[in-house]
């Protein structure tokens, strides 16, 4: 008789083997400490402010520079992955992440807390991509490696939920240097069974022989300026010369890169896969939704401290529902894809998370969780978790194996790069509006939550133009066993 996994999209021991299995463990854990690092600081920020002295404008770094390498390198670590094998650049990225973590948690000072997580960001754009193609590598079978992205697919949700919700309890329990301390013994685990367990892979026996270094510097620069440049419009005006400026140069660097694309022996990204419908749309897709999606995160948190003043382990807990509902769905979702189709699913989720972050224009002062925000959170969720496993498949199971280094860095970039950028820019509307607000003498608390209001409203139109630009997704169905997925 059949074993019944309890994974989210129910994975069943029988049709894999014990080391596509193990495969799954080691990456997903991986990939889920380089998710929370995502949003587990965000609870902890005010008290990371007091004991490390930051200022306002400071404090946004220790979000941002974990956000501006991880982004900016991810292109390049999925190449890297692909040219020099894809378990030792997942064992460097994975000790770098981890020595990072350690240091962020000893820091006595700003400066070496921020340095501290750009290493981070570095270490996880390594990791990502090669934890990706490891995974896509292990799963021979279409089918089995469909139902294994429907785990990945699932645990990226849950990851940024239970950032949140880690953050909090950390913080309120045994302090914030612990929300970083708690990569350490994990990371030491998961290298140890990767070195020891997993075997050496690289490209399933297909090698590309060299890294284009102009390529990927020119990628990785642009990446970097332009997510550099619109993270830094929170302190200076996108009309500013060095706004501009940095615009502008990002997209030259961009040109130049696909023409060097075009003539390199051994190409960074080969232009032709993302001509592929399926894995080009996949990606813009995935650059809006990641968008509304931090910017839910990052508002609605700060919304229950500054408006609500719960503490941080009230908020961390107000997330739980959100992240058993992604789950849940991710896994519904798996199931319907042979049914419905990735357009369907796609083009549904995203109108579904649309209308959730609309619901958030009903939120009061006054007003209460189970009434307000509850209802909100649980269509955000169940509209996600029916887009993000679609999404997954058309960017990273359309392409060869060879290339799925390559693409996973890309799609792990849209994921990044969207974020940073989304909540740059919506964080950069709602400060507008409130100072706006409070110039025009509106009640300090009024003028917050109007505030909120234009971030969720934001956040709902990038949700909603994702939705738009699904509809041209092909309506691909997903040949996956359903028996099996029910583990019988």
């Amino acid at each position: 008789m059949a074993e019944t996994s309890s994974s989210p999209v129910g994975l069943s021991a029988p049709k894999a083997d014990a080391a596509a299995l193990l495969a799954l463990t080691v990456t997903c854990g991986a990939q889920f400490m380089v998710v929370i690092d995502d949003t587990v600081v965000n609870v902890a920020l005010p008290s990371i402010r007091t004991d490390l002295g930051f200022g306002t404008a400071g404090l946004a770094w220790v979000v941002d520079a974990y956000l501006l390498l991880f982004g900016g390198f991810l292109v390049l670590g999925g190449r890297c992955a692909d040219v020099f094998g894809r378990r030792r650049v997942f064992v460097l990225g994975l000790a770098l992440f981890s020595l990072a973590s350690l240091a962020s948690g000893l820091a006595r000072d700003s400066a070496t807390i921020v340095v501290a997580r750009g290493v981070q960001g570095f270490g996880a754009a390594l990791l990502s991509p090669a934890a990706l193609s490891i995974l896509v590598a292990s799963f021979e079978d279409q089918r089995e490696r469909r139902r294994a992205l429907g785990v990945w697919g699932g645990l990226l949700g849950i990851s940024g939920t239970s950032g949140v919700l880690l953050g909090g309890v950390i913080t309120d329990t045994i302090g914030w240097r612990w929300v970083f301390f708690i990569n350490v013994p994990i990371g030491a685990l998961l290298g140890a069974l990767a070195l020891t367990r997993l075997p050496a892979m690289r490209d399933g026996g297909r090698r590309s022989g060299s890294l284009d270094g102009l390529g990927a510097g020119l990628v990785t620069a642009a990446v970097l300026l332009l997510v550099y440049t619109v993270i830094s419009t929170d302190h200076r005006a996108w009309g500013a010369p060095w706004t501009v400026g940095g615009l502008a140069a990002s997209a030259l660097l961009l040109v130049l890169f696909v023409l060097r694309q075009r003539s390199a022996p051994v190409p960074v990204i080969r232009l032709g896969m993302l001509a592929k419908r399926e894995v080009g749309l996949a990606d813009a897709i995935t650059i809006f939704a990641a968008s509304s999606m931090f910017a839910v995160f990052f508002f609605v948190t700060l919304y229950m401290q500054t408006i609500h003043l719960w503490s941080p382990l009230r908020t961390g807990l107000s997330w739980a529902p959100f992240g058993v509902t992604l789950a849940i769905f991710t896994g519904i979702c798996a199931r319907l894809m042979p049914v419905l189709g990735a357009r369907v699913l796609v083009t549904l989720g995203l109108l579904v998370a649309s209308g959730g972050q609309l619901l958030l224009l009903r939120t009061e002062p006054s007003g209460s969780y189970a009434a307000e925000l509850l209802p909100a959170l649980l269509l955000c969720a169940a509209g996600f978790g029916l887009a993000i496993l679609p999404l997954l498949v058309g960017a990273v199971g359309a392409v060869d194996a060879v290339e799925s280094g390559a693409a996973s860095g890309v799609i792990s970039m849209a994921q990044q790069v969207g974020g940073a950028i989304g909540l740059a820019v919506l964080a950069t509307v709602a400060s507008d509006r409130l100072s706006r607000q409070l110039a025009a003498g509106t009640d300090p608390l009024a003028a917050g939550v109007n505030t909120f209001h234009t971030a969720f409203g934001a956040a709902a139109a990038l949700t909603a133009a994702a939705a738009l630009v699904a509809l041209l997704l092909p309506n691909t169905r997903g040949k996956v066993d359903l028996a099996a997925l029910q583990g019988v």
